[in-house]
């Protein structure tokens, strides 16, 4: 294997008693997945759209009203993941296998830092910040924690890497022996597969990366994007609310509350008195439905 740059994993993957470490477990490559070039092809395209689908679900409740930093982020998610993929299906479409497999490497590398921000959405603050002022975590981190739930990924980026810095299996690769009898070498110097399957081998790891990108992307959007578009949601509801039962409309908050309203909104457990902005604001755990239900009580008094 070639000298590992900072982003691969140095570790050969083993222990002495204990068998291989977490994600260094062989897990088979299923290729019944891709019967043929054409067909994996064309399951890769219908992949595809489920990307742009992913970015539909976070805006359609909002109809694009209002955008939130997450949505900045799944978009960011969505743009590079669209992108490698489509890079990686041109390049297996060109029999390219440099590209391809290179391109598969920074694809898997996506799909960890996208499961790590699910689970640290803070670390977005230091993506967004350029070197140095960003600090950054390297990817050898970022896939020892993906081990804990994806069997066998540091095994596959330490074969993928191999391509990627020019190791042995790149070394290799244009050379086959034809005849060992004879003792024949034939090479290549334009970009093909070394076996047959090899195509079939680079759309079925799409397939897979494909299916792990897409399932962090739900999570991601589930768990920081549509939450903010529910509040936003919820907070244009009882906004609503408060204007029918008579406030005047404000640039933020609830509006203008007159001192009756006010005060039956306070009785009602509704609003309280917030120092920091010295005004009325919606108290915590109230829901748009207890509002809603208090203005109907309310207008049929």
């Amino acid at each position: 294997m070639s000298e590992p740059s900072s982003d691969s994993d140095p570790t050969d993957g083993t222990t002495k008693r204990n068998g291989p470490e977490p994600g260094f477990e062989e897990i088979p490559l299923d290729l019944s997945k891709v019967p043929s070039l054409e067909q994996g092809l064309a399951d890769a395209s219908r992949r595809y759209r489920v990307f742009m689908e992913i970015v539909g679900e976070s805006l359609r409740p909002i109809k694009g009203a209002v955008i939130f930093r997450e949505h900045l982020a799944l978009v960011s998610f969505v743009n590079r993941a669209s992108s490698l993929h489509k890079a990686i299906v041109s390049a297996v479409e060109g029999a390219n296998p440099h590209a391809a497999f290179t391109l598969l490497r920074a694809y898997l590398a996506l799909v960890v830092l996208v499961r790590y921000l699910d689970l640290h959405p803070g670390y977005l603050d230091d993506l967004e910040k350029p070197r140095p002022a960003g600090k950054r975590k390297r990817f050898k981190e970022l896939f020892e924690d993906a081990a804990s739930e994806m069997a066998g990924v540091r095994l596959v980026y330490a074969t993928l890497s191999e391509m990627a810095h020019f190791g042995s299996t790149a070394l290799w690769h244009p050379f086959t022996i034809t005849d060992e009898a004879e003792r024949t070498l034939s090479f290549s110097t334009a970009p093909h597969w070394k076996h047959p399957d090899d195509g079939r081998i680079a759309l079925a790891m799409l397939a897979e990366s494909d299916e792990a990108m897409i399932e962090v992307l739900h999570r991601y959007s589930e768990h920081h994007v549509l939450p903010k578009v529910e509040q936003h949601r919820s907070a244009e509801r009882i906004r609503a609310a408060f204007e029918a039962a008579g406030a005047t409309p404000g640039e933020v908050g609830i509006g203008f509350l007159s001192p009756e309203l006010g005060r039956e909104a306070l009785a009602a457990g509704l609003v309280e008195w917030c120092e920091e902005h010295e005004a009325m604001e919606v108290a915590e755990g109230v829901t748009p439905e207890r509002v809603e239900k208090w203005v109907q009580e309310r207008q049929g008094s």
